[in-house]
């Protein structure tokens, strides 16, 4: 059944009707990269050493051991920060109900509501800033612009592109 101009119930369609959200991974244990990076560099080494022979001590076999537990130690760290945007007026409205607070102080308030998952407080903003740094916390930021700002749309480019006999293809 298709639906016409004439059928069509807005209210139901607004009823059904989100805001834009975005999501980005952070990561608790961000530091271990040095140590992925230290035995990246090991391994690679060990590997053009055997060449010439194997190494003394195990050698690259438990380099890449110890690779594969810090990267899952990595991995385990992640957490999905999902945020949803604000209107201009939204947040000119937590300006007005908040003036005492500072800007710095303003923006944890309102970066706090628009973090759907997971729940945190404006005190746990700061602390996350702090503790995850400028470049991860930037991530958190640039999804929040984001959401308030940018057309929802739909990327799909990660996906394999199909060949077909009209395009080309096999």
């Amino acid at each position: 059944m298709s639906v016409t101009p004439q059928d069509f119930d807005l209210d139901a369609w607004l009823d059904g009707a989100d805001r834009p959200e975005r999501s980005v991974t952070v990561y608790q244990k961000a530091g271990l990269i040095a140590d992925l990076d230290r035995l990246a560099e090991q391994i690679q080494n060990a590997d053009e050493d055997e060449v010439d022979g194997p190494s003394m001590g195990g050698g690259v076999g438990k380099l890449r051991a110890e690779y594969a537990r810090i990267a899952a130690q990595f991995h385990e760290s992640a957490l999905t920060v999902r945020v949803a945007g604000h209107s201009d007026e939204e947040k000119r409205d937590f300006a007005t109900a908040n003036p005492d607070l500072a800007p710095s102080e303003l923006g944890g308030v309102v970066l706090a509501n628009a973090i759907k998952v997971p729940t945190i407080t404006p005190a746990q903003v700061k602390r996350l800033e702090k503790k995850i740094g400028p470049a991860q916390f930037g991530l958190i930021l640039n999804a929040y612009h984001q959401a308030s700002t940018e057309i929802p749309s739909v990327s799909a480019d990660f996906l394999p592109k199909r060949s077909t006999p009209d395009d080309g293809g096999e």
